[in-house]
């Protein structure tokens, strides 16, 4: 009875160094285009996680260029925008937003118009982090026309809100699929974690709890320790209080 202690006290360290590894130093400078008078004063704020917190820092724009160092949690995206931390109702969608990944050492930013297209070197996921939500945004703008459609409608036109209801939901339904042929490749990935409250999200008449639930259990501890976890498993455990 006494080594089961002892075997506990042996891992603790291995524990602590796992805990450690979650955070890394990181070191972010950039570069803005603002016009002639306007290039120095100006705030960028950086929202990053630290330990499974979110956390937010400012910097002042010097000459068009600004840089932040810390630490962070670099395997969860990170957000750099102009406008102040939750005031923006749709941040994903701000031209002057920009969702990037960190890396253990050095990224750069450069942008020459909107921050959403800035470049981004030195980050090893951020061109397939693109390349993803590039692929995944067609339904998004599909599902937003479809759904002003349907506001615009005359709520006593019955057979056509039927219509584009039915519609909407096959097309989240379509997204949900997509989402799913990518979870059951992809699980660890640093945007996997993104996937699975892409999908929780699209709420689809065909969304099926249990197996978005067991593609959350395959995924990288940091990311389900993430605040982007906590949000994914507070909505799946609605789901099954529901259902």
């Amino acid at each position: 009875m006494k080594s089961i202690p002892l075997v506990i006290l042996g891992l603790l360290p291995l524990t602590m160094f796992a805990q450690k590894q979650q955070t890394a130093p990181y070191q972010l400078k950039g570069e803005v285009n603002f016009p002639k008078g306007d290039e120095t004063g100006r705030k960028i704020y950086l929202v990053y996680q630290q330990n499974g917190q979110l956390k937010t820092d400012s910097a002042l724009i010097n000459n068009n260029k600004f840089s932040f160092n810390g630490t962070a949690d670099i395997a969860i995206k990170t957000i750099l925008q102009f406008t102040k931390p939750n005031t923006t109702p749709e941040p994903d969608t701000d031209p002057n937003t920009l969702i990037l990944y960190l890396n253990k050492g050095l990224t750069d930013v450069k942008a020459t118009g909107f921050l959403s297209r800035a470049q981004v070197t030195g980050s090893p996921v951020q061109e397939e982090y693109i390349a993803f939500t590039r692929k995944y945004s067609k339904w998004d703008r599909l599902l937003r026309s479809t759904d002003r459609r349907r506001r615009n409608l005359d709520k006593k036109d019955l057979l056509k809100l039927q219509s584009l209801n039915k519609s909407i939901d096959s097309l989240q339904n379509l997204k949900m699929n997509d989402l799913s042929a990518y979870l059951n490749e992809s699980t660890a990935k640093p945007f996997a974690i993104e996937s699975i409250l892409m999908y929780l999200k699209a709420k689809g008449s065909s969304l099926d709890e249990h197996k978005i639930e067991q593609y959350f259990d395959q995924l990288p501890e940091d990311q389900k320790r993430s605040v982007y976890g906590q949000e994914a498993q507070k909505m799946i455990a609605d789901l099954k209080k529901h259902n």
